[in-house]
């Protein structure tokens, strides 16, 4: 009986060895959803150790962004009908509160939402190309116009009196100009290569425009009954911290995304007629541009009226219009920060100068456009879930709080 523990010992390592061995004969063959359902299996038995459950979970969590990954292609008409659905479900809300069938509220709101999204982009999109297609005939010239900018900025006297050497930085700053537009013409040089290898693209493009409207309309039909069922299993199966802050993230990403895209639009709108009835050219390209800047603070509209004062400059009333397109943007932004993100957007995505300009060029460093684009929310719920972590005042008074500061 004394040499069982040993024998059971060397038995375990035996298994174990030959495990590895087996495991490395047939890695070739092994997948990620191969590993993944044999972790389950080994697992499920042990999940009780709350240890095990949390290596389940994030098992789980790793093996989900592998699957979408690897099917992001596959799944973009249903993400975005998802989107879609989740957009519209407040209108969708109101219908049913009227007492329209759900099923009549989802036809109603997929025929004139999607619809007329579809008309909008159709009708559209004739006029950004060719807007598009005219600024890029402007790109040759624009070296020549910052070199002028340039001699401009270096006549002032200030740079005698600093005793820099102005003809060095002035030929560094128009060779690095001379660079970068000689890059901008390769890509276009390469544009028409790049559009014929695009073509699957093009072809995945319009079997989405094609399954959109049936799938936005079974989202919208089906929505109530996605999100009950989402709320009944974190109810049951998560911890009581998760079932807490789910909830929290999910108001500040509706309010944001909700508020930002009505915010958006309007911009969008204000800007493209403003910069038309002021007589700029590319009025719809650069109100729509200006319009989008809302999604990444200060670097986007920076970028934005860069773009519109250059354009300006190259007009054939550049004095006149410099001053009617500051006056629009001066006029816009204020009612964008007075009114609009108060009223729409709403106080619970706000942050710090400093925290958002960190947070935009972290999560765009680590994860790209689509970082920048949800880097002020994800930062948001970190803060409140900072700020609840290190208070004391219990959650509602803290959303009381914010809400009156808000105010």
């Amino acid at each position: 009986m004394q040499h069982q523990p040993a024998s059971y010992t060397l038995l375990a390592a035996l298994t174990g060895v030959a495990a590895l061995w087996l495991g490395y004969e047939v890695h070739t063959a092994l997948s990620p959803i191969l590993i993944y359902i044999i972790a389950v299996f080994l697992i499920q038995p042990l999940r009780k150790n709350p240890y095990i459950d949390r290596f389940f979970w994030g098992l789980t969590l790793m093996f989900g962004i592998w699957a979408f990954t690897e099917l992001s292609g596959l799944l973009t008409p249903f993400i975005i009908a998802l989107v879609l659905a989740f957009l519209f479900e407040p209108l969708m809300n109101m219908l049913v509160g009227w007492k329209i069938p759900r099923l009549l509220s989802a036809l109603i709101i997929t025929f004139f939402g999607v619809g007329g999204i579809a008309l909008v982009i159709i009708l559209l999109t004739p006029e950004i190309s060719r807007q598009i297609t005219a600024f890029a005939e402007l790109v040759p010239f624009i070296p020549e116009y910052l070199q002028r900018f340039v001699d401009w900025v270096f006549s002032f006297e200030i740079f005698s009196w600093l005793a820099l050497d102005v003809e060095n930085f002035k030929q560094q700053i128009i060779a690095s100009i001379n660079m970068q537009f000689s890059n901008m013409g390769l890509l276009a040089t390469n544009f028409t290569q790049t559009l014929l290898k695009s073509i699957p693209k093009v072809v995945t493009a319009i079997t989405t425009i094609i399954l959109l409207p049936f799938l936005t309309f079974w989202f919208l039909n089906d929505f109530d009954r996605f999100s009950d069922t989402v709320s009944d299993v974190i109810g049951k199966h998560a911890s009581t911290d998760i079932r807490k802050y789910v909830p929290m993230a999910g108001e500040i990403f509706n309010q944001y995304i909700r508020g930002q895209l009505i915010v958006m639009l309007i911009e969008m709108t204000l800007y493209s007629t403003a910069f038309s009835i002021i007589g700029i050219n590319y009025a719809l390209l650069l109100g729509i541009l200006s319009g989008m800047a809302l999604w990444i603070p200060y670097i986007g509209i920076t970028t934005a009226i860069a773009l519109t004062s250059l354009v300006v400059s190259l007009g054939g009333n550049p004095g006149e219009q410099f001053l009617w397109a500051g006056l629009t943007y001066l006029s816009i932004q204020a009612l964008e920060i007075l009114f609009m993100v108060p009223k729409i957007v709403g106080g619970k995505v706000r942050l710090n100068p400093i925290v958002l300009f960190l947070s935009i060029f972290t999560f765009g460093y680590f994860f790209g456009i689509s970082g920048i684009l949800i880097a002020i929310p994800a930062s948001a719920f970190l803060v409140a879930l900072i700020r609840e972590k290190l208070s004391d005042t219990p959650p509602r008074l803290i959303e009381k709080k914010a809400a009156e500061q808000a105010q």
